[in-house]
């Protein structure tokens, strides 16, 4: 009877610790294509479908590879000529701590929320970071933040500080609901402090829809709506090719050429194309 009480107890014991303190989980990788790879004992290996992959460990793609990821809901898709590193996957009763370095190219991530859980989700490069929740959302390596759904706060590099996981004061956290509230997608006109705690002084709230890049003075600039830019892009691209029809119908009128033409006017016809790869 006494060792039956003693196991009773034990496996209480074990099942408080589980649920109040945190722990190293893994992301699963659910597609591969072409050249994928992770940093393991010092040498680079090759990454497949159903492998795991942990805490501080790094990911590479090559030239027209990709890279998809889940973890506990939560979608990471790494596109070609990408290096990421998984710095934080902690998960606890409470809350998931989930936290990527992308050291080159990109990677867009889309946060599924769990219910009763609250997520503190970051994404940063060498000049900026991403604090997110219930998010899609993508970082570039140079700078560049752009959202599809959701809003992320977005701020400079220097003012990151490593999330910590959740860890309770006591086993007896009944009164402490930092945890426990039910957090939705964040909108374009939700608070920085509501999407971060302690939301660095700068941050900005990007919306659904627009994006934002960190300037040479290292801070965040303000949202710009991505369809507006691309019209912008296209009206440039198409006054230019204007101009330099008008250009080329001035020198055939006057009997010149464009080579013997005195004009310094320059003009280009590109127009970037974003990336909005799909991970549904």
């Amino acid at each position: 009877m006494k060792r039956l009480i003693s196991k009773m107890i034990i496996a209480v014991l074990v099942a408080l610790f589980v649920c109040n303190y945190s722990f190293a989980a893994s992301a699963k990788v659910t597609f591969v294509k072409g050249k994928v790879e992770i940093s393991r004992g010092n040498t680079w290996v090759a990454l497949k479908v159903g492998d795991l992959v942990n805490e501080s460990e790094t990911i590479s793609t090559g030239f027209q590879s990709e890279a998809r990821l889940n973890y506990n809901g939560s979608v990471m898709a790494v596109p070609a000529l990408s290096r990421v590193t998984l710095e934080a996957l902690q998960s606890s009763d409470k809350k998931e701590t989930v936290s990527i370095k992308v050291d080159t190219g990109a990677v867009r991530s889309k946060v599924t929320h769990a219910e009763g859980k609250k997520i503190e989700y970051t994404a940063r490069t060498p000049v900026g970071v991403a604090s997110v929740r219930g998010t899609d959302f993508a970082v570039f390596a140079g700078g560049l933040a752009r959202v599809y759904s959701g809003a992320i706060a977005y701020y400079k590099a220097r003012d990151f500080v490593m999330p910590v996981p959740y860890v309770p004061a006591s086993n007896n956290d009944s009164d402490d609901d930092s945890g426990s509230k039910d957090e939705g997608p964040a909108t374009a006109t939700t608070n920085a402090n509501d999407i971060v705690d302690n939301a660095p002084k700068g941050a900005m709230v990007v919306g659904a829809g627009q994006s934002s890049k960190i300037d040479k003075s290292g801070k965040a600039s303000k949202p710009v709506v991505e369809a507006k830019k691309r019209a912008n892009k296209v009206k440039s691209a198409v006054a230019s090719a204007a101009a330099k029809d008008q250009m080329e119908a001035n020198i055939a009128v006057s009997g010149g050429s464009s080579d013997s033409g005195s004009s310094d006017v320059k003009t280009t016809g590109s127009i970037s194309v974003s990336i909005t790869w799909d991970i549904d």
